[in-house]
């Protein structure tokens, strides 16, 4: 490879429309996937079009670089990164450009992802069938790349089995598209296809042979069927290839409609050997999926969930969740009855239940997929890996394949858990090991060897659905001993200097497996020195924890994480990316004095602490937190802004010049005003002025109002206390209805405004002002009442990053929102409904706390159902960050969802508990809007 210098990538921004990026940070979050390896690429290219493609293509073939094609990052076998370009196609290239549903297809880029069409086809009553369980956030680009399938493979096939057409890029720059080769006779073939045409003709019976007799096989290239009535077929070659030949710009698959009705049987087993019998009595009824979890995942989910321990019966070995579909609902649930009957009537379970009713399965469903996150929150070193996690073995040869492989874990004293496709004779083997230790990296090879020549004794396939990558390509040519200079054959046929993912399935390296990993045996993490925030759980440990699953960039309603990264699809707004680039930092990877650059802060500033991700990760990250502490360090060395000290000083505002409000609302009416004040503080000119009510809410209540057994603290945050007292004063009315004695004594900013700033300094002052003022009230009350989501999570969670106390510990076992605390004395509230359509929008705030759903559902049974559940993304302001001239636009672009939704939902009043969610509503729409608790005291009888 040549010397490499800036200055030849400068060369390549100049010819391509896309993004190009050399620096440390960009290489550093693309030098990891879903793996357990991380390889820096040298440079980043976010391509906008197919002849950005071809010219990075030419650059690199100039230079003597590899070139990576890169989905959504989430492959398990590490096939999405490498040492030259990464090609994101993520930000770009990520467009629906058809969808024919007479003809019953769809067209796409290889950035568009599952999710997205999935959204927009089922409506159809239509749907694609292989579906992976990173399905919501995968792109179409890395399913074709690696093949892939799902749990209803069995019934429906793979990704091959659906590709119509694809455009492929060469290394020589020559663009192929397959359905225009499979229309050509022999002689019109170029020079190339006729060789890969010949190569096949000539060695046709030897590779149809050389293929172990298993369904569920990825493994290497896929030369079976490579000519059809005298044509050439390429689909099934590329589909599966991992970029390793060409890049695919443009893809075609098919679609077809989906059933209507399913049924599932959830039966009990005391032993696998009886659940792989089951399994091979139910397969000839055609189910459309069966599940396994093994008692090893089963005991972990209990451990460590107190609410599954209920929903799994102690003492059975291992779990099958059989399904039926169908377009006739009495078939689906008579199919079902039949494989229950069946396996009850052969005595292999004890236990056997039918789920028709929606309800009913996704209770079910719900244990599977809550079981599975739980085995990425274990704590300590020890970690489930993606080893030897994607065999496959005819289902015939289950048992065998059981025995041998609870007999090899066992005798290497390896902990781990089996869980998947169990009808695909594919089973996600997961170890437990620490990466970190060198006795457990050994295991790798030890692990991965022995699984290989225990599957190729059974006629398995060492690769089943997740791909080859950087973890099984070794193990290719042993599985395919008569065939493998085939693969080479073909390889240098299509990519003769060997550009695309050199690494990559026909490079036969024994201890590849153990090489590149993203932490190893020289791997080292030095601890941030002087930490701001409480760090009970472990900074370095928080920042190891993401293994890059790529949840995080799910772009449908899904997740409500991230709404920066919704909108971007930038990669350094995604939520994996702060804990890359911290754990580059703490590695060493990069200078520590690169946490203070802009750069670093650049992706630091692109989180909004809307806790989302760190509610919704299944590795349970707190990269909200890890972004504070980031943006502490950098306000501690060069202070904060003016802007950022404007915007967090509402409650000194308030306090200073409530009484002057109205007038200065009038002064801040006219737009020049506005755009003077931009132009001083960084507020946008967009935003109206947020006026402070002359008379306070403390200055209308007494320091105690009501009687009665039980009693509060209201604490009443700055927008209830200063800018719409009503919320405050609907609250105490609804308190004291319900039979509680509130106090409201001296209060300050909760801080959350000032520790989302990095001004830490600033909010531990607030926190100790609150704890002085309530002095043993904190003992008397029974509960501390919120009625600001964003408030509530600040005293739940925040005070305990700003201070490690008894006092904070008891206040955090007594904060609740005010909706739950109603909900629980809902039968004392004498509500009379107004007849009036409301529309509910839920903040992130709230929804980041256990009881996110107490507002909804405290409307729904006191009002009725005349209640619009907007169900929307994070309304775009993210406190005061929407506020701002720089974010602008982009509060503008995230809120475009839950401002079609409030004009789509004919609702009179709109209703939220977030006060700065209600800012952006009134912004973006014409509704008045309200706070549940000011409907409810308004509805509520004399």
């Amino acid at each position: 490879m040549p010397q490499l210098t800036d200055n030849i990538f400068d060369e390549l921004h100049e010819i391509i429309k896309g993004d190009v990026y050399t620096d440390k940070l960009r290489r550093y979050m693309h030098s990891t996937d879903g793996s357990i390896y991380r390889v820096e690429p040298s440079c980043v290219v976010y391509p906008k079009d197919e002849e950005d493609v071809k010219s990075v293509i030419d650059f690199a073939l100039k230079y003597g670089l590899s070139v990576h094609p890169r989905g959504a990052g989430s492959g398990l076998c590490g096939s999405a990164i490498g040492k030259g370009i990464v090609i994101d196609f993520m930000k770009y290239m990520n467009r629906l450009l058809e969808v024919n549903y007479e003809e019953g297809y769809f067209v796409c880029e290889p950035g568009y992802r599952f999710g997205e069409l999935e959204k927009v086809i089922s409506k159809e009553g239509f749907f694609f069938p292989p579906d992976p369980s990173s399905g919501e956030y995968t792109s179409f680009g890395g399913m074709f790349g690696t093949n892939a399938s799902g749990a209803h493979s069995v019934k429906y096939g793979n990704v091959s089995d659906y590709v119509l057409d694809a455009d492929i890029i060469l290394s020589n720059g020559e663009k192929i598209v397959i359905s225009e080769v499979l229309k050509k006779d022999y002689d019109e073939l170029d020079d190339n296809l006729k060789r890969i045409y010949d190569l096949y003709e000539k060695n046709k019976e030897k590779i149809e042979s050389a293929y172990p007799p298993v369904k569920y096989n990825v493994t290497g290239y896929n030369l079976r069927e490579l000519v059809k009535g005298g044509r050439l077929d390429l689909s099934k070659l590329f589909c599966g290839a991992e970029g390793t030949l060409g890049i695919a710009t443009k893809l075609k698959f098919k679609i077809i409609p989906k059933p209507k009705y399913d049924s599932l049987i959830v039966a009990y087993f005391d032993d696998i050997i009886a659940s792989a019998e089951a399994v091979q009595l139910i397969l000839p009824m055609g189910p459309s999926g069966i599940e396994i979890m093994d008692k090893s995942l089963l005991k972990i989910a209990k451990d460590n969930d107190e609410t599954l321990r209920d929903k799994i019966p102690d003492g059975i070995d291992n779990v099958l969740l059989i399904e039926f579909d169908s377009f006739d609902k009495d078939e689906a649930r008579l199919m079902a009855e039949k494989a229950k009957a069946l396996i009850e009537e052969h005595g292999l379970t004890n236990s056997a239940f039918l789920a028709v009713e929606k309800e009913e399965k996704e209770k079910f469903w719900a244990i599977r997929k809550a079981a599975v996150p739980i085995l990425y929150k274990l704590k300590g070193r020890k970690k489930i890996l993606a080893l030897i996690e994607d065999a496959a073995v005819p289902t015939d040869k289950l048992v065998e394949y059981f025995k041998g492989l609870y007999a090899l874990l066992e005798k290497h004293k390896v902990d781990f858990v089996i869980y998947g496709h169990i009808a695909k004779g594919l089973l996600h083997t997961r170890p437990l090991l620490d990466l970190q230790d060198p006795h457990d990296i050994d295991y790798l090879k030890i692990l991965a060897d022995e699984v290989f020549e225990l599957v190729n004794s059974l006629d398995g396939a060492i690769s089943g659905e997740h791909g080859d990558g950087r973890i099984r390509s070794y193990y290719i040519e042993k599985q395919y001993p008569e065939i493998y200079h085939l693969f080479k054959e073909v390889k240098n046929i299509f990519d003769e200097n060997s550009i695309f993912n050199p690494e990559i399935i026909t490079h036969s390296d024994p201890y590849q497996v153990k090489k590149f990993l993203r932490f190893g045996k020289d791997y080292r993490s030095y601890d941030l020195p002087n930490k701001l925030l409480v760090w009970s759980e472990g900074f370095l440990d928080e920042v190891e924890k993401c293994h890059g699953c790529s949840k995080c960039t799910t772009v449908t309603e899904a997740t409500r994480m991230c709404p920066i990264y919704k909108f971007t699809r930038d990669e350094a707004a995604a939520p994996k990316a702060k804990a890359n680039i911290l754990r580059a930092l703490v590695s060493g990877a990069i200078d520590d004095k690169a946490l203070f650059d802009k750069a670093f802060q650049y992706v630091i500033n692109h989180c909004v602490n809307c806790g989302s991700c760190y509610k919704e990760c299944p590795s349970n990250v707190n990269i909200p937190k890890m972004a504070m502490e980031a943006r502490a360090q950098y306000v501690k060395k060069f202070g904060a802004g003016i802007e950022k000290k404007l915007v967090v000083s509402v409650e000194l505002a308030a306090r200073t010049t409530r009484k002057i409000s109205p007038l200065l609302e009038k002064v801040m009416k006219p737009k020049i005003v506005r755009k003077i004040n931009e132009l001083f503080t960084g507020l946008a000119e967009e935003r109206e002025f947020i006026a402070f009510k002359s008379k306070s809410l403390f200055e209308q209540v007494e320091r105690e109002e009501g009687a009665g057994d039980k009693s509060v603290l209201y604490f009443t945050g700055c927008y209830a206390g200063y800018i719409e007292p009503n919320i405050g004063l609907s609250t105490i009315k609804l308190l004291k209805a319900i039979g509680y004695k509130v106090y409201i004594p001296d209060q300050h900013c909760c801080g959350l405004p000032m520790i989302s700033k990095g001004m830490v300094d600033s909010a531990k002052k607030k926190v100790k002002k609150n704890l002085s003022k309530w002095g043993n009230l904190i003992d008397k009350v029974d509960y501390i009442v919120v009625s600001c989501s964003s408030c509530g999570l600040s005293l739940l969670q925040e005070w305990g990053y700003l201070l490690n106390t008894e006092e904070i510990e008891k206040i955090k076992s007594k904060v609740v929102h005010i909706t739950k605390l109603l909900n629980d004395n809902l039968e004392k509230l004498e509500i009379k409904p107004d007849g009036k359509k409301y529309a509910y929008h839920m903040p992130c705030h709230l929804k980041a706390q256990k009881y996110a759903n107490s507002s909804i559902d405290l409307m729904q049974k006191s009002l009725g159902y005349d209640i619009k559940n907007l169900n929307s993304h994070c309304c775009g302001i993210a406190g005061s960050w929407g506020l701002s001239a720089e974010n602008y636009d982009l509060s503008m672009e995230i809120a475009s969802d839950l401002h079609r939704k409030l004009n789509d939902s004919n609702a009179e009043i709109a209703v939220t508990d977030c006060p700065t969610c209600r800012i952006q509503m009134e912004h973006i729409s014409d509704k008045h809007v309200l706070h549940p608790v000011e409907v409810l005291a308004k509805c509520l009888k004399d």
